[in-house]
């Protein structure tokens, strides 16, 4: 079955369990959905308003369904609280490519933020709404625009402190330091002011969606910045780094075990 065929019988699955429950009151598709940007590696962005008492419910159902579709392989349950505030869990199924991952967000009634405005998250693809009319809303740009300069009074009154870290790790022959220092407190203010003048609505949505928010010669400068090499040793990088990873996972697991 091809990614695109599975991704609509999950869509679909998940449509009519949601619906059956009496105490969702609306579930809908954020990310690429809304969008208009779905493509062979696009996971799924599930957002679910429920009532307040019923999280843990949503969650137990919405799970009992995934693992009647063949199972789950793989669960993350985001700590709370999220940066968001809302409950939030990632799931990898059964017989699913790594690229559909389901990110469910479990929204309680008396949340204010459903994020759904426009400007930011696009047109919700709604699954099933109880005669709430679910819908995009525009951005508060009074509440927004403070938000934005907050951000920029901090990257500009730390950037004589935070800066000089740089040029220190590398003095200092401190690689992996300087590549990390480099990224945090030079690459992304950079790219939070060139967001600031290009696409001020996602200021804050760091490297994504570069390709749709900055003009092709501020994302190339970007890009260009971002790489230590080109494509195929970055790939060859990466592939170490996740084998390296694996590993670190396992030891580090063995040792938080071994004292208790």
């Amino acid at each position: 079955m091809s990614t695109s065929n599975r991704r609509d019988d999950l869509i679909t699955a998940i449509t009519a369990r949601v619906s059956e429950l009496e105490w969702m009151d609306a579930a809908w598709l954020g990310g690429s959905d809304a969008t208009g940007r779905t493509d062979e590696r696009s996971d799924l962005d599930l957002v679910c308003l429920v009532r307040d008492d019923r999280i843990e419910e949503t969650f137990d159902s919405l799970e009992s369904l995934f693992k009647s579709l063949g199972g789950i392989r793989h669960r993350y349950r985001v700590p709370e609280p999220t940066r968001h505030g809302n409950a939030q869990a990632y799931y990898l199924l059964v017989g699913a490519t790594d690229d559909l991952t389901i990110d469910l967000v479990v929204l309680r009634d008396s949340v204010q933020d459903r994020l759904l405005e426009l400007e930011r998250h696009g047109d919700p693809l709604v699954l099933f709404d109880r005669g709430l009319g679910i819908r995009s809303i525009p951005l508060d740009r009074d509440a927004h625009d403070t938000r934005l300069r907050v951000r920029f009074s901090e990257i500009k009154n730390a950037a004589p402190i935070l800066i000089p870290l740089v040029s220190k790790a590398i003095d200092r022959g401190f690689v992996a330091e300087a590549v990390s220092s480099y990224h945090n407190f030079v690459l992304r203010p950079l790219v939070d002011l060139l967001r600031m003048e290009h696409c001020p609505d996602r200021f804050d949505f760091g490297f994504r969606y570069l390709d749709r928010d900055l003009p092709p010669s501020e994302r190339a400068l970007v890009e260009r910045l971002s790489m230590a090499g080109d494509l195929e040793i970055i790939d060859e990088l990466r592939q170490q780094a996740i084998a390296r990873l694996e590993i670190q996972i396992g030891r580090v697991d063995a040792l938080l075990n071994r004292d208790r």
